[in-house]
């Protein structure tokens, strides 16, 4: 265990690894060069013409620059801090593909205007709303007040702030909703088992 504030932190394996291991591929692909970085960019034109489909995944680890990579990664590292019951060892993360699939796909079809995106702000958006729900259906209730911040968020970027702000609202609010629904389908899969 680690002490951080008074706060104890785990320090074993499988609860570090899978969030150490998510943050060092998000550096690798902002290491790599700027040519085949904008190859993982999700191109919307090239997805709904059939091509790129690969794309629905890649582009939520590209970032623009350095400090939206770092805006991400401190997002993890939050939600690992304050989630780390539901992101230990590799099983909780096994749905991380399917939230950066729903980020992706309303990003396209909610947001036509934009034609390429990148980050993992939406990702990130969906784990926060898959473990803060799962803390509520735990009757944890600090998950319940994260869930209405995280929620809360999306309502009011989508409402109140312009549309050439730059924020991904479509992508955030995709995210949480996958994040959800994955939410309730572990909750039953736990409830059958």
């Amino acid at each position: 265990m680690m002490n951080i504030l008074g706060l104890a932190f785990p320090t074993q394996r499988q609860a570090v690894l899978p969030t150490l291991v998510m943050a060092l591929l998000l550096l690798v692909v902002m290491l790599l060069p700027e040519q085949l970085r904008d190859s993982l960019l999700l191109d919307r034109e090239a997805f709904l013409q059939g091509e790129h489909w690969w794309q629905l995944w890649s582009s939520q680890l590209v970032h623009h620059d350095w400090p939206h990579l770092l805006l991400n990664v401190l997002g993890l590292g939050v939600c690992w801090a304050l989630f780390i019951d539901h992101q230990k060892g590799w099983r909780p993360w096994l749905g991380l593909p399917f939230i950066m699939l729903g980020s992706s796909l309303a990003q396209i079809y909610f947001d036509p205007q934009v034609r390429f995106y990148a980050g993992f702000s939406g990702t990130l958006y969906g784990v926060f709303a898959f473990c803060a729900l799962t803390d509520v259906l735990h009757k944890r209730w600090l998950g319940a007040l994260i869930l209405t911040g995280v929620v809360g968020k999306v309502v009011y970027d989508s409402v109140f702030l312009p549309e050439l702000s730059g924020l991904a609202f479509a992508a955030h609010g995709g995210g949480v909703a996958t994040g959800l629904v994955l939410a309730f389908l572990c909750k039953i899969l736990t409830l059958r088992s």
